[in-house]
């Protein structure tokens, strides 16, 4: 008879602890864009000199060349967050509902003050008599900032290679 151990070592318990803080730390961030507490997000989640991409997915060369569909720094952010609450993005007046799949987390580098993470993302819209679904990937840079952390980068490489079944990117992924 063949018996199988596992035992972990200390490197490899470090590692998946800090792999489950990362997965909870994109599960909160899906709910809270998935609630619109788009503010929340905002204050609680991004860096103050935070960059979000969304580059175009008809362009070959890689997400890094690619013209954007959002290129967002703090303040363009913000200022889309207000548009979105306030009722100004006609299309998302009233919201969409959206709800959030988050898989494949894989935390690629770290870097001890901050890491880089990759996730798998889909991301399904609901409203206005349609439904769409929004599929790609995450790649993040996350600053660490005590036992959570703090998005300074995020660019959001969607799998399509048009939206035009999807219409407007007007939430945020």
């Amino acid at each position: 008879m063949t018996t199988v151990t596992t035992e972990l070592t200390v490197d490899d318990t470090v590692q998946m602890r800090m792999w489950h803080r990362v997965s909870q730390f994109l599960f909160r961030e899906a709910r809270l864009l998935d609630e619109w507490r788009l503010r929340e997000w905002y204050d609680e989640m991004l860096t103050d000199d935070v960059r979000y991409r969304v580059p175009a997915t008809d362009v070959r060369g890689g997400p890094v060349d690619a013209l954007a569909l959002v290129d967002d720094d703090a303040a363009r952010l913000r200022q889309r967050i207000e548009q979105l609450l306030n009722g100004e993005v006609w299309c998302e007046n009233p919201r969409s509902r959206t709800n959030r799949i988050i898989s494949n987390v894989e935390i690629l580098t770290d870097q001890g003050s901050h890491l880089e993470v990759t996730a798998n993302l889909v991301v399904y819209r609901f409203g206005h008599g349609r439904s769409d679904a929004y599929v790609g990937k995450y790649r993040s840079e996350l600053v660490v900032e005590e036992e959570s952390f703090r998005i300074r980068r995020r660019l959001v490489v969607l799998d399509h290679e048009t939206l035009y079944d999807h219409g407007k990117l007007s939430i945020i992924l």
